[in-house]
């Protein structure tokens, strides 16, 4: 009892540490990856080629009141992420760079901007996903819930409501 009682400031600064890894991995949808009320949004499908680059692209540009707009919208409010409790450490320390495999990908990057100014890249589809910190403008991992198959998914809605346009 009396260990207790002499680092039962360290047991609770362990323990608050804890509580705010769990909270900060939690899923989030977009919001939660720091950015606000959107303003506009560009969706862009690439495919690309290793040695050879990209091959294909298509995008659209969307705002408040477009046809698609609200599609859109709903499809990015249902994605749900999780970061990486070191996402919090590594956005202020060093500049990473994400690892993708040298394969032919079809990337699915989003563009998103916010009535505070604020804008937030989010790339699926080629890899690990990915967001920029609205507050350091880093390229961070994020989990998507569902994994390939989620962002795969979203890629197929996504280019058939580009080609309706």
């Amino acid at each position: 009892m009396t260990w207790l009682k002499t680092h039962w400031k360290a047991l609770g600064l362990v323990l608050v540490l804890i509580l705010g890894l769990v909270w900060y991995t939690r899923p989030v949808d977009i919001y939660g990856l720091g950015i606000g009320e959107l303003e506009a949004v560009i969706v862009r499908i690439s495919y690309n080629e290793p040695g050879v680059g990209e091959q294909e692209a298509r995008s659209i540009g969307l705002r408040p009141g477009d046809p698609l707009w609200q599609t859109v919208l709903e499809e990015l409010e249902a994605l749900r992420f999780r970061r990486s409790p070191w996402n919090a450490v590594q956005q202020y320390l060093r500049e990473d760079v994400i690892r993708t495999k040298p394969t032919a990908r079809e990337a699915l990057v989003f563009y998103l901007w916010d009535s505070g100014d604020r804008s937030l890249m989010l790339q699926m589809n080629a890899g690990t996903p990915c967001y920029t910190s609205p507050y350091t403008s880093r390229n961070l991992p994020a989990f998507l819930s569902g994994g390939e198959e989620t962002a795969g998914g979203l890629a197929e809605r996504v280019r058939v409501l580009m080609e309706v346009d």
